[in-house]
């Protein structure tokens, strides 16, 4: 029998170094079969991760000649000593849908989920250590299929303990007290975009996104949150921008909109949002055009609006992130708006959600996105778009304004109003659209792993359309999707829905 150390070189020169796993993590991730089964494989001495036939044979032939036992991923029989899992197993295919062989949940299943907590984030930590402790939903009993597509797993050669399985699972290690916050165990909970879409194909409402959101914030409170966003906390208290961006930047599009009027009180606050306005200055701009054309009565910040703290809540800083909504929601209160308008996502999915959610902060107002502005606007006669504009595009759902919130009308129905443009769906859209990467601080934190993700949109969903242009509607998306098609050389323009508006508004003049 060869020293493990011996053995661990040995699988290593056949599958490479990063696929041959032994870290305490890989070993509970892949002891389960299923998220709420118990162990499956509790004696695992290696994970072996392998990407052919080829290398598979090779790991079994080396196992059989050492005196192993080696199984392959999948295996129900648990193994009576420790052995070698082969991982071998192809990633779920998002693009396959699978709802049509799963059965539906009861509405006593839905019952169970809400008396156990689900539907508020507050909650969501007990609803998991329920669910983890105790009998899960019957729905989840019986399913025999427990791997979520996950957006950023594939940067990981697709390793479970870096999908939204392994995350789940991990989480349950931390509430059975099986596994502690390692910096490893930190480093995969926070390599996720939260985008929402890794049981798109499973039981809808148990939306373990909302899970590692808690946990994070039980991460920040061992005082053990990666320092990037404590950083993002002190730069938003001190200049109202998570990266420190100084005010006259933020506010430098203004000079180019005729006839600025900002009153102290009207009937419309917009709000702009750190990285619109520093990022996306053209989309700022394009908002105050639309509202000018539309005469609506409205008002900004200016240099006094900071932060929404979006990246603070999903990151786990929900102590900052109460301080400073209670100070922006007062700013808010001093206006008399009766609507708040914002082209940006997060902050919409922060004002909309997660302040009532997380922080028991409530805004003074009805709060839009731009697209549902405009869309009113559009049935209300105040833009009409007479020119057209004659390009073709496509639309990506922002996670944030889509699955989070629902929002997936209002933007597409502002382009079919617009004459002679060419609208084409992505056959991936709406709940099941594919995330860009960049949300729930990943683009900060890992933002190779976030362009990955931006890639694999524009690769296999955009790019085969052939389109005029892609449409978002957040600064995140915009940003980070138009950074890798320049540096992953995917020619593809990015635009906003809002300078869609603004374009097809000129065209009618």
């Amino acid at each position: 029998m060869p020293s493990r150390n011996s053995l661990i070189d040995s699988l290593k020169r056949i599958v490479g170094v990063n696929n041959v796993l032994t870290d305490a993590e890989d070993l509970y991730v892949y002891s389960f079969e299923h998220i709420f089964r118990e162990q499956q494989h509790p004696r695992i001495d290696a994970v072996v991760k392998t990407r052919s036939a080829e290398e598979t044979e090779k790991v079994v032939k080396l196992a059989n000649k050492e005196g192993l036992t080696a199984i392959r991923r999948g295996s129900l029989k648990p193994a009576k000593s420790k052995v070698i899992l082969i991982d071998d197993t192809a990633p779920p295919d998002l693009t396959v849908s699978t709802k049509e062989t799963k059965k539906k949940p009861t509405a006593e299943d839905i019952r169970e989920i809400h008396r156990a907590g689900h539907g508020t984030f507050r909650n969501f930590a007990l609803a998991l250590k329920t669910f983890f402790l105790n009998q899960p939903a019957s729905q989840c009993q019986e399913c025999l299929t427990c791997s979520g597509y996950c957006t950023v797993a594939p940067s990981f050669n697709n390793i479970e303990t870096w999908s939204s399985k392994g995350r789940t699972l991990l989480m349950r290690g931390l509430a059975k007290g099986e596994l502690t916050l390692s910096k490893k165990l930190i480093d995969v909970l926070y390599t996720c975009s939260t985008c929402g879409l890794c049981f798109a194909e499973c039981f809808q409402d148990l939306k373990l996104h909302e899970a590692i959101i808690a946990t994070r914030r039980h991460i920040t409170e061992k005082g053990l949150a990666p320092e990037m966003f404590r950083l993002s906390a002190k730069n938003i208290s001190e200049n109202g921008d998570p990266s420190g961006m100084p005010i006259n930047r933020r506010l430098s599009w203004t000079q180019k909109i005729p006839k600025l009027s900002l009153p102290k009180k009207a009937e419309v606050l917009y709000w702009v949002g750190c990285m619109t306005g520093t990022r996306t200055p053209n989309v700022a701009k394009a908002v105050a055009n639309v509202l000018n054309h539309a005469k609506v009565d409205f008002t900004m910040l200016s240099e006094r609006e900071g932060c929404c703290g979006y990246v603070l809540l999903k990151t786990g800083l929900w102590d900052e992130s109460k301080n400073n909504a209670v100070k922006l929601v007062k700013l808010v209160k001093e206006t008399k708006a009766e609507i708040l308008v914002t082209p940006c996502a997060g902050c919409y999915h922060a004002f909309n959600t997660l302040y009532p959610e997380m922080l028991d902060v409530q805004m003074p107002c009805e709060v839009l996105h731009s697209s549902q502005l405009a869309e009113r606007l559009v049935k209300d006669g105040a833009l009409e778009f007479e020119g057209g504009l004659s390009l073709k595009v496509t639309y990506h759902d922002p996670c944030s304004l889509g699955r989070h919130e629902n929002v997936y009308d209002p933007p597409r129905n502002i382009l079919k109003a617009i004459p002679n443009l060419q609208f084409f769906e992505m056959p991936l859209s709406r709940s099941r659209a594919r995330c860009c990467g960049g949300g729930g601080g990943l683009w900060t934190f890992k933002n190779e792993v976030s362009m990955n993700s931006a890639w694999t949109r524009l690769a296999n969903d955009v790019a085969p359309l052939d389109v005029d242009a892609l449409v978002t509607a957040c600064p995140l998306c915009h940003l980070n999707l138009h950074f890798t098609s320049i540096k992953k050389s995917v020619p593809t323009k990015i635009v906003d829905i809002m300078e869609v508006v603004e374009s097809a508004l000129q065209k009618s003049d």
